[in-house]
């Protein structure tokens, strides 16, 4: 794996030019496809053909992910014959960042040309069917993130952000790798504290299947450029009904490293699919 040497930071304020020049500059021209990884799925990394490492320090105008379980770089490489980039980390509203930079890398993405994002999150599971390690194709959205922010275009329908052809072609690769795949509503919210026994059944209530504290916003940027959108969530906590449970970072990281094997392989054969 190549790793170039620090350079001085750039531009925060969302030089999306610089950007695509530096990861250009990696040789990446118009990825087919590209990745934003959860927290402790990092191993995604390691199936990649070659891959080049572009820490995020390195990319004007892009952050550097401060969340344990996070690489904080990016990395471009093939898979299945075809180049994608892989963002291992992600920025979060709840680190105190505008939309402007959590967004920053489905920004980068559109500006590179990328037609298609995957984006995977360690999530809780609300539905009192789901299991720990259970693996979740989003088929929709709910956004509890609040707070100002500022559309760079006029304002646009979410309706059909989550591609139904990828689903079917996510649900046809659980299928032929014999892994279970369900379907449901992630709720997105502010974090970065969990949800409460009562925030928990408001959820149920609107219909969520499973909720983080990433990826609504993602989508929202990615929908608004023309990327076709798929999501998969990793369950790592299910609250049960009438018992109170304490959920970590650590039971997150330690739930994503055992199912990240198969998170990989679903996302590795819906990737050889597209």
């Amino acid at each position: 794996m190549t790793r170039r040497r620090s350079v001085p930071r750039g531009t925060t304020d969302g030089d999306l030019s610089a950007a695509v020049d530096a990861v250009r500059g990696e040789g990446t021209r118009r990825p087919r496809a590209a990745v934003i990884l959860g927290s402790g799925l990092s191993t995604f990394v390691d199936g990649l053909r070659d891959p080049v490492e572009l820490p995020y320090d390195e990319i004007p105008g892009m952050l550097t992910a401060a969340v344990r379980g996070h690489r904080g770089a990016v990395y471009s490489g093939e898979l299945g014959g075809k180049e994608i980039l892989v963002f291992s980390g992600r920025i979060h509203h709840y680190e105190g960042h505008p939309p402007s930079d959590v967004t920053f890398a489905v920004r980068l993405l559109a500006e590179l040309g990328t037609s298609v994002l995957i984006v995977t999150n360690a999530a809780g599971g609300i539905d009192p069917g789901f299991d720990v390690g259970d693996l979740m194709a989003v088929a929709d959205q709910i956004s509890m993130v609040t707070g100002p922010r500022r559309l760079d275009g006029p304002t646009f329908r979410m309706g059909g952000a989550y591609s139904e052809r990828l689903r079917r072609l996510a649900r046809e690769s659980a299928l032929s790798l014999g892994i279970g795949l369900r379907e449901g509503v992630y709720l997105g919210s502010l974090g970065p504290t969990y949800e409460t026994p009562a925030e928990i059944r408001m959820a149920r209530l609107m219909g969520a299947s499973a909720v983080g504290m990433s990826t609504v916003s993602e989508v929202q940027a990615a929908h608004a450029r023309g990327l076709e959108v798929a999501g998969v969530s990793l369950i790592t906590n299910v609250p049960l009904p009438g018992r109170f449970h304490e959920t970590t970072h650590s039971e997150v990281l330690a739930a994503g490293r055992d199912g990240a094997r198969r998170l990989v392989s679903l996302v590795s054969e819906v990737v050889k699919r597209l």
